[in-house]
């Protein structure tokens, strides 16, 4: 056994001392190889699909939120909903104890009742003209009373008129009688033939006036009490009634307008309590879903919002893209949506928005987009706030004819040519311009200029079986391998 290994040894040795004496020979001794001649790089035109992309992130957000709460203080009597509820437009979400608004209303009723029986009465007397009646009653009765004055004031006057006879006699009386008592006649009493008629004629007079003075005062007393008695308060008041009757047939169509405003405004004022008492409902504007309670029954309630609705139907996403991606962000183009939880779904959109200013977005200036979202081809429930990854379609060509972009050569800006590998097995190349569509990194779109099948030049490589293959910047000989498609 240890003769065999030794012998193992030996042979190893005497190869590894050969394989290193070829290797030197080869490194030093041996004639150096003639250099590699450009291989020639080629590839085949073919028909395939390309697309010009630019991928963001994002999240998913309503298509419009809306903050609800009260136009009116009072205690939260219930909530109606709860979160994540889908509700319509006109869904009642929550009330307010409407106890005293709900009073203020009835109140409001009795009142616009009230006014329309006022002014339906109103009405009725103006039809049945009933404030000319009353003022025809009134003047009737204003001339009865009248009348009867004038007749108390007849009976005043004859009273008068004996007292003015009365006070006449009495001057009569009284004249008689001083000329009866005249001093200067008192010479008459010597002689018995006078004096007897002197005294008579005293005596005579000073009854007559006796008698008138009595008469008088009785015909004053009589004058007296005929004044007392008349009484013109009927006159007076039979004028005023008058008067009010006038006043009234005057201002009836005045009055039919004041009770037509009381009844608009009672009207006016039931539909404030109305309103306030609609305002103890909280009503959803839009069809929505329930994405916020704020408050719970039993709370005082003055300001800020209750129930938040989202619009989770119609959603948006809003996303970033790199500033350098710019060129590939238009309104209308159309975008491939994929969520983080979701990531066996595909939701097709398009950018509805750009922003105008750029935005930084952990420290890296991007443009943001909004973008729409149909829902419809996958039956998911889609939360606001997912992550997305979007993917924008900047262009997208199908079954189009594609060439590799090394066998492009740029003679112009936007004016390209590629070399074509003649089909007679020579290599010989023909140098044709042609319309370039879409272009990525891998591919561009040949809009003319070439058919699908042919190959083209895509650079040149180390061979020594293939000559130098000119570079796009040569220009073609005359009568040589390479020509422009229809040149000299």
């Amino acid at each position: 056994m240890k003769k065999r290994t030794v012998w193992l040894v030996l042979i190893v040795a005497l190869l590894v001392a050969a394989g290193g004496g070829y290797a030197a020979y080869a490194y030093l001794l041996a004639p150096p190889e003639a250099p590699q001649e450009p291989v020639l790089q080629t590839a085949t035109s073919f028909r395939g699909d390309i697309a010009l992309t630019a991928e963001g992130t994002g999240n998913l957000l309503p298509a419009s939120e809306v903050a609800l709460g009260f136009q009116t203080s009072g205690m939260l009597a219930e909530v109606l909903v709860e979160i994540g509820d889908q509700v319509q437009a006109g869904d009642v979400l929550a009330r307010l104890d409407d106890t005293d608004a709900r009073q203020a209303v009835t109140g409001a009723e009795m009142q616009v009742t009230q006014a329309e029986i006022n002014l339906a009465l109103a009405k009725n007397e103006a039809d049945a003209g009933l404030a000319q009646a009353n003022l025809d009653a009134t003047q009737a009765d204003y001339e009865k009373v009248v009348t009867l004055a004038a007749h108390t004031g007849d009976q005043l006057a004859a009273v008068r008129v004996g007292l003015d006879q009365a006070v006449t006699a009495l001057a009569d009386a009284q004249e008689a009688y001083d000329q009866a008592w005249d001093p200067a006649r008192d010479w008459e009493l010597e002689w018995n033939r006078t004096a007897a008629k002197l005294e008579a004629e005293r005596e005579s007079t000073a009854r007559n006036l006796e008698k008138a003075e009595d008469d008088l005062q009785v015909t004053q007393a009589n004058y007296n009490l005929a004044v007392i008695g008349i009484d013109d308060s009927a006159l007076q008041d039979a004028e005023i009634k008058v008067t009010s009757a006038q006043v009234a047939l005057a201002n009836e169509a005045t009055q039919l307008e004041q009770l037509e405003l009381a009844l608009d405004q009672a009207r006016l004022n039931l539909d404030a309590a109305q309103r306030t008492l609609e305002r103890t409902a909280l009503v959803a504007p839009v069809d929505g879903t329930v994405m916020d309670i704020a408050e719970t029954a039993g709370e005082s309630i003055t300001s800020g919002p209750v129930v938040t609705l989202a619009d989770l139907e119609t959603p948006l996403v809003r996303f970033w893209v790199e500033e350098a991606d710019l060129s590939s962000v238009a309104e209308g183009n159309p975008v491939n949506i994929v969520f983080e939880a979701l990531p066996d779904y595909t939701f097709a959109g398009e950018i509805i928005s750009v922003n105008p200013a750029l935005v930084t977005v952990e420290g890296t200036s991007a443009v943001q987009i909004w973008a729409s979202v149909d829902v419809t081809p996958n039956p998911v429930n889609l939360l606001s706030g997912m992550t997305a990854e979007v993917e924008i379609v900047a262009g997208e060509a199908k079954d189009a004819l594609l060439v590799p972009v090394q066998a492009l050569r740029e003679l112009s800006p936007g004016q390209y040519a590629v070399f074509v590998v003649k089909p007679d097995g020579n290599g010989e190349l023909e140098m044709r311009t042609v319309e370039v569509g879409l272009k990525d990194f891998v591919n561009a779109e040949i809009l003319s200029g070439l058919k699908a099948g042919e190959v083209v030049s895509t650079g040149a490589g180390e061979s020594a079986d293939t000559p130098e293959i000119p570079s796009s910047d040569q220009q073609p000989e005359p009568g040589g391998i390479m020509r422009f498609l229809g040149g000299g």
